[in-house]
C-alpha cells in the first residue's frame, strides 16, 4: 500500500515537471520506510546454526569434552560468555605462547566475531539446560580444607555458594568441570591468562591465584565440585 502511495506521488510530481523535487520526495519517503522497518534480532535458529562449529568441541548439548580441553558451557551466564568471546576476539585471551587450548578456542571462535553472530550464539548457549560435571576425585579430597581455603580466597568474588558475581566479573563455578577449572587456575598463576594490560578481571584473578598453596588446590576444586549447581 505504501509503495502504491509513493508511486502515485511520483507520478503527480512528474506531471508537474518538477523532477528534482520528485526525486527528493521519493528519497525521503524511501528513507522513512527503511527507518521504520524493524531490524530483526538474531533468532534462536541463528544461534543453533552458528553453534554447529562450537559443538565439535563443546558437544551438541554443551556438555564439554575433557579430551579436547573444552569445558561444559551449557547454561553459562550470558554476560560471562560475552566477556570471554570478546576477550578471545580482541586478543586478551588465547594469544600467549604456550596456551594451546586458548589459541585453539580463539581460532574456533571466529564465527562469533560479529556482534550479531556473537549475540545469537550467546543467547542459544545461555538458554541450554545446564550440564553438571561431577569429579570422582571429590571423595578422596579434604573437603574441610577446601572449604576453608575457598572461603578465604574465592568466596569474596565468586560468592560462598559459587554462583559468581557479575559486578565483580566472577563467573559461576558450580557444576563446572573441576579439571577445566584447575587448568584455568594454573593458567592464571603461570601467566597464560590475565596477562593482557586491558584484562582487568583477568589480572585480578592472576594475582589471587598466587595466594593458594598448590597442594591445597585439589581440595578447593573438590569443594567447589561438591557445591549445589
Amino acid at each position: 500500500m505504501l509503495y502504491i502511495h509513493i508511486k502515485f506521488t511520483l507520478n503527480i510530481l512528474v506531471l508537474r515537471k518538477n523532477m528534482k523535487f520528485a526525486f527528493s520526495i521519493v528519497t525521503l519517503l524511501s528513507f522513512f520506510v527503511i527507518s521504520n522497518t524493524a531490524i530483526s534480532a538474531p533468532s534462536a535458529a541463528d544461534g543453533k546454526s552458528l553453534y554447529t562449529s562450537c559443538a565439535a568441541c563443546h558437544g551438541t548439548k554443551g556438555e564439554g569434552n575433557r579430551a579436547l580441553g573444552a569445558p561444559n558451557i551449557a547454561g553459562m551466564d550470558a554476560w560471562y560468555l560475552k566477556s570471554q568471546l570478546e576477550n578471545f576476539s580482541s586478543g586478551k585471551r588465547g594469544t600467549k605462547p604456550g596456551d594451546s587450548y586458548g589459541a585453539q578456542m580463539r581460532a574456533a571462535s571466529a564465527p562469533s566475531n560479529t556482534p550479531a553472530n556473537r549475540a545469537a550464539i550467546i543467547t542459544y548457549v545461555s538458554k541450554m539446560p545446564k550440564v553438571t560435571i561431577t569429579n570422582k576425585a571429590t571423595a578422596k579430597a579434604n573437603l574441610a580444607n577446601g572449604a576453608t581455603q575457598y572461603n578465604a580466597l574465592c568466596s569474596a568474588c565468586h560468592n560462598a555458594n559459587g554462583k559468581g558475581n557479575q559486578a565483580l566479573g566472577a563467573p559461576r563455578l558450580t557444576g563446572m568441570d573441576s579439571v577445566y577449572l584447575s587448568r584455568q587456575y594454573s593458567n592464571f598463576r603461570s601467566g597464560l591468562r590475565g596477562y593482557h594490560a586491558n584484562d582487568k578481571y583477568g589480572k585480578q584473578m592472576a594475582a589471587i591465584s598466587k595466594m593458594l598453596d598448590a597442594k591445597a588446590e585439589p581440595d578447593v576444586f573438590a569443594y567447589i565440585n561438591s557445591l549445589k549447581p
